[in-house]
């Protein structure tokens, strides 16, 4: 290639180019480098330098030419330069490294220093600052050190996994929380702690991640199901984060124990349940008082509005169209007389359904409801609801998603109400949910305090979950109120409200619990739960 070419490389071909022309490149090389460097020959003189604003070694520069190194060097650097001497000397083609510092705090220095054979014997130490790279590997290693120490001493469990799911690291708290050493751990697959049912989902997850990239859970806050080393499985509170090393992805786990939390989320259930109660035994100030009677008076007038015009509406109807059939029936035909009646009959029906709620709610607030207590299978009377509502699903391409187990859903409770709880609910979610949309219900099982008893029971239930807009959180529990409604409902979706009302007092009267919560994703969840067994209710 041509020494004038825009492409001369010289470096790659020195012996392409006149000796002149490497020795410019050399020195403009050697002039741009920022290090300090000295020429040394074979005993130890030193014969040349290269300046540097970033390393200062004593004396100026030009004083050191011709001076031995036990003279010319500063002390600290007087062994360094012999020992690299000694090493070059047996080891022609090596090159000697090695770091050292100068100054005092807080203006200490520090260097890195090579020194390597030349041509003809010299030998040249070339001087580097690396002030800066050292600021930055104390600042690492400190802060390694502090979050170390943060998570060791943290109130939370903290694990660390690889992308294989091997565990890293296991603080105190988690020895704690689940029983292991942290020796036992290190360098086991985390499903150690994770109960069995669970393992294969997580082991899907990890490999689904690394052959996709899909997060499901990172950076999300959820609640799952951990495992101690005794066996003992308890419910938990898990974070997730990811970082990365040299040696791939790692996953920072957080997880808290909330088994406490738990059980107090489940009397707070009651304590909801029995807000009337809990309201009645506390005093209240005069302007809470005020609100209270307001809203009272409010939503009762706005209930007495609603129901006067749920029983108008039937009652023309069957009004107007039996005299309009009386008026017709001579001239119309038998299939208009038909549909006049059948108009009648479902207004009458609709009457009557109303009518109904009117009463019940009498017989609850007044303790004459009656019950008939026996043994019965909730699956069976969810699937015997949904099959009576069947005509009105399928006309709406809705369909309910029974999430059918094995075993009997067995308990004590009254037949016919515990259909009317089930049939109210999905008829609330009907009037919300869009159309071609699924329903689904479950079975749930944990320990509650029932009713007006201070001592768990076991306890049976079912969850149905919808996919609609939700509730507002403001009217979780008011919904279950008589004379309140949803302001969806206020907003004008049709219905008077009293179904759930009615639902709740049922349930209270099984000895259960009947609440409302919001899906974290989409819909409302409805969870009913009543005593698996009567025995010592009262």
């Amino acid at each position: 290639m041509a020494p004038n070419s825009s492409f001369a490389r010289i470096w790659q071909n020195p012996s392409d180019f006149p000796p002149e022309a490497v020795l410019r490149e050399l020195e403009n090389l050697l002039r741009s480098n920022p290090d300090f460097w000295l020429k040394i020959n074979r005993d130890g003189i030193i014969v040349d330098y290269k300046t540097s604003r970033f390393v200062n070694i004593g004396d100026k520069p030009e004083t050191l030419l011709g001076k031995h190194i036990d003279v010319g060097l500063p002390p600290y650097l007087r062994e360094i330069a012999a020992e690299a001497l000694s090493y070059l000397s047996e080891k022609k083609s090596q090159v000697f490294w090695k770091e050292y510092s100068y100054g005092v705090e807080p203006n200490i220095r520090y260097v890195e220093v090579r020194f390597v054979v030349l041509y003809e014997g010299y030998i040249m130490s070339n001087h580097r600052d690396i002030t800066e790279r050292k600021r930055l590997e104390n600042a690492f290693l400190e802060s390694e050190s502090r979050f170390l120490s943060m998570a060791q001493n943290a109130a939370d469990s903290i694990i660390i996994i690889n992308d294989d799911g091997i565990i890293q690291f296991f603080n105190k708290t988690a020895e704690i929380t689940f029983g292991y050493t942290h020796d036992e751990v290190i360098g086991k697959n985390v499903t150690m702690i994770i109960p069995p049912e669970y393992k294969d989902k997580h082991d899907e997850y990890l490999r689904r991640y690394k052959a996709t990239g899909t997060q499901h859970i990172i950076g999300v806050g959820r609640e799952l199901i951990a495992q101690r080393k005794s066996g003992e499985i308890f419910p938990c509170e898990l974070s997730v984060g990811e970082f990365k090393t040299k040696s791939g992805k790692m996953f920072t786990g957080i997880l808290r124990d909330i088994s406490q939390r738990k059980i107090q989320e489940q009397e707070l259930y009651q304590y909801r349940n029995h807000l009337e109660e809990l309201v009645e035994s506390q005093t209240m100030d005069l302007k809470m008082s005020k609100n209270i009677a307001e809203e009272a008076s409010y939503m009762k007038s706005l209930f007495l509005a609603n129901i006067s015009h749920e029983l108008k509406t039937p009652i023309h109807a069957i009004l107007s169209y039996a005299e309009l059939g009386e008026e017709k029936s001579a001239t119309v035909s038998p299939e208009k007389i038909k549909e006049y009646f059948q108009i009648i009959d479902s207004s009458g029906k609709r009457l009557l359904g109303l009518l109904e709620n009117l009463l019940d709610i009498a017989k609850l607030e007044s303790g004459k409801m009656r019950y008939l207590f026996e043994k019965n299978c909730l699956k069976e009377t969810a699937k015997f609801v949904i099959n009576e509502m069947r005509v009105i699903l399928e006309k709406r391409g809705i369909t309910v998603v029974l999430l059918d187990k094995e075993e009997r859903w067995e308990a004590e409770f009254d037949y016919e109400r515990i259909q009317q709880v089930i049939r109210n609910i999905l008829s609330n979610a009907l009037k919300f949910i869009p159309n071609d949309t699924n329903i689904e219900i479950s079975m749930v099982r944990r320990e509650f305090i029932p009713r007006k008893t201070q001592s768990y029971v076991n306890g049976i239930g079912i969850q149905i979950r919808d996919f609609g807009p939700g509730i507002p959180p403001e009217d979780l529990d008011k919904i279950f109120e008589k004379f309140i409604q949803s302001k969806q409902v206020k907003a004008g979706t049709k219905g008077t409200g009293l179904g759930l009302s009615i639902s709740r007092e049922i349930v209270n009267d099984h000895h259960g619990l009947l609440y409302a919560e919001n899906h974290e994703t989409k819909g409302a969840i409805f969870t009913m739960l009543i005593p698996c067994s009567r025995e010592g209710l009262r």
